[in-house]
């Protein structure tokens, strides 16, 4: 697994960054091949070996992966992330302009570890011929939507709450995602995914389909449940479906002190905030890698700011707020714990207090953050994190008067 934090290149170029806010062809000779040898004739031709073709199904899954690879790459993402955190499982119908009762698709869902499980194919199959045009992707949200999908069957008809799928930015959102919604759909076009209405269907898994796509029987609700199988026709898709539900568009930011990580020695500092947020299962698959540390930035005594997690990654800082960025401070600023290790400042440093407002000024300006979506960790949840040694009215006054207080 690749490493999290690279304090050279990356610290210096986010340097750089914040101290800008106020923001040969190579030549090649040509050589003459010589002739091609005479082939000598052969009843029996020597065979070339040619790759394996992709089957239909592999050739469509490869496709959608491809699609949602381009749709996360968007800097405006049509999905809001209140409807990807809550994300269960995920369906997806390739589109089939011809008109057919019975379309196939792909299905993963979340497990127990909030990991993708492998795809499994799926059947839609509707009262009346199913007109897809485009690709149809079905978003489960709650548990009882996810229950009926894993043991084989999902009815998108009455009593589940079924809606198109609202865009972000939509005034309506919080309203639909708190309603406790239990489908949402959207339909694929040339501007993106826009929430439509699925039809009046069943979502049904086809464990014949699901056996010749992976070439070996299995157990396709168990698959479809816990499955992570590495497997050389599905992996890919397990990490495209994880990018895309993990990806965010920075929505505020959430100030923290790093508590475990000794303050005097960085590598140290790394190395136990790398190993607690892996044991704590923080890990993230995201653009095709994985980071497990929880936050986006790490800013130690000295003022160097370090990269954790890439910033349209989301977050495990902040339950329900993992759509924020994520800042860290190194060091303990509970007063408390203070008294108890008088090697640990009590304060965070000027240097790095410097270093948090140039930061917040900087993502407040590339975001749009409003002022009063930068907030201290205990004002979104009941801990102490960041410390009472740690003054965030001040820091916040100073982002005010540094980037303009705004809206």
């Amino acid at each position: 697994m690749p490493r999290l934090l690279f304090r050279s290149a990356q610290a210096v170029a986010l340097a750089l960054v914040l101290a800008s806010i106020a923001c040969t062809r190579p030549t090649t000779t040509k050589v003459a091949a010589p002739p091609p040898p005479e082939l000598q004739s052969s009843s029996n031709p020597p065979t070339v070996p040619q790759p394996a073709k992709q089957s239909a199904m592999e050739e469509r899954l490869h496709r959608i992966g491809a699609e949602m690879e381009a749709l996360i790459s968007q800097p405006a993402f049509s999905v809001s992330d209140a409807v990807l955190n809550r994300t269960a499982c995920a369906v997806v119908f390739p589109s089939n302009p011809a008109d057919e009762a019975t379309l196939l698709g792909f299905a993963s869902c979340r497990n127990s570890l909030g990991q993708w499980t492998s795809p499994v194919i799926v059947n839609l199959i509707a009262s009346t011929a199913a007109r897809t045009q485009s690709d149809l992707y079905i978003f489960v949200l709650s548990d009882r939507a996810r229950r009926q999908l894993i043991s084989g069957s999902l009815d998108l008809r009455l009593p589940l709450r079924i809606s198109a799928g609202p865009a972000r930015g939509d005034a309506a959102i919080q309203d639909e995602v708190s309603a406790s919604r239990d489908v949402f759909a959207y339909a694929m076009d040339h501007r993106g995914l826009r929430g439509v209405v699925p039809p009046k269907s069943k979502i049904a898994i086809d464990a014949s389909e699901t056996e010749k796509l992976y070439g070996h029987p299995l157990d396709t609700r168990e698959l479809l449940k816990n499955g992570t199988m590495s497997s050389t026709v599905t992996s890919f898709y397990r990490v495209d479906v994880a990018s895309f539900f993990n990806t965010i568009t920075p929505a505020g930011i959430i100030i923290h002190h790093s508590v475990l990580s000794p303050a005097g020695d960085l590598p140290a500092a790394e190395r136990t905030l790398d190993r607690f947020h892996y044991a704590r299962g923080y890990e993230i698959s995201c653009f095709g890698k994985v980071y497990h540390i929880a936050y986006h930035y790490l800013i130690l005594p000295d003022g160097q700011v370090i990269s954790g997690r890439p910033e349209r990654c989301e977050g495990a800082h902040a339950r329900g707020y993992n759509s924020y960025l994520g800042i860290a401070l190194v060091g303990d600023f509970s007063l408390h714990t203070s008294s108890r290790h008088h090697a640990i400042a009590a304060h965070p440093s000027k240097a790095q207090l410097a270093s948090l407002i140039r930061l917040c000024c900087y993502l407040r300006q590339k975001y749009s953050i409003p002022l009063q979506r930068i907030m201290p960790h205990n004002a979104v949840s009941r801990t102490e994190c960041p410390g009472e040694g740690f003054d965030f009215h001040a820091v916040l006054a100073a982002v005010s008067a540094e980037s303009g207080a705004g809206a």
